[in-house]
């Protein structure tokens, strides 16, 4: 990245029968962005790359190929996180539930996790003025924003959008009703009603892969 001007927006390397190789998409401000694989580079213009990024959006949906699954309404991080198990989606069901009993992770006094109803969790506690867990908490999609300017903000946008914001539900596996993606949202939307039936997202995999092994809960 010779240019100043260049910024890295994702990169990762890897081997091939111990042969190194690298992948980066890189913004040239103002010109370009660049795919990087090895030494080959592709050009593509801002929209040229945006429709890019549209058609592989189409092309997991495709690939997918589960009814009422669609890439372009997942939130893209996640996406991103979880394209790994796609192979195994069997299922994609939109369904309604008290917001109250919807399952977070909280740490027990052992350290261990303990699976516990939303109002126990640290989002929850710090929208109502205890940050001390939460802003200690690694989160892996700030932009320019600490623990509690992010969920300050995401709480605004829920007060004043409402849910579910471009068709983006909360994530749940399988049977379990533990949280995979929208705490923060549903926080907010507890924290607004907690009385609030909502739609969520199931996604339904082979055998029941990919639930929390033998979880253990506290339902008080």
């Amino acid at each position: 990245m010779s240019n100043p001007g260049v910024i890295q927006l994702f990169g990762f390397g890897y081997k091939v029968n111990d042969v190194p190789h690298s992948f980066r998409v890189e913004d040239n401000i103002g010109e370009a962005i660049h795919f990087h694989f090895d030494n080959m580079r592709l050009d593509l213009t801002v929209k040229e790359f945006r429709e890019f990024a549209d058609d592989m959006l189409d092309a997991i949906t495709a690939a997918v190929n589960v009814k009422g699954f669609d890439a372009r309404k997942q939130d893209l991080l996640f996406l991103f996180q979880h394209a790994t198990l796609l192979p195994w989606l069997r299922e994609f069901r939109i369904e309604y539930m008290p917001v109250k009993e919807i399952i977070v992770d909280t740490l027990g006094e052992n350290g261990k996790n303990v699976y516990r109803y939303l109002k126990h969790s640290r989002v929850v506690r710090a929208l109502r003025g205890d940050y001390a867990e939460n802003d200690v908490r690694d989160q892996q999609n700030l932009i320019g924003q600490n623990n509690l300017q992010r969920l300050l903000s995401i709480f605004e946008s829920v007060r004043k959008n409402g849910y579910p914001l471009n068709g983006e539900y909360i994530t749940l596996f399988n049977d379990q009703n533990i949280i995979r993606d929208g705490q923060h949202r549903a926080a907010s939307i507890y924290v607004l009603n907690p009385e609030v039936v909502i739609p969520v997202q199931r996604w339904i995999f082979q055998d029941n892969m990919f639930s929390f092994p033998n979880p253990v809960y506290d339902l008080s």
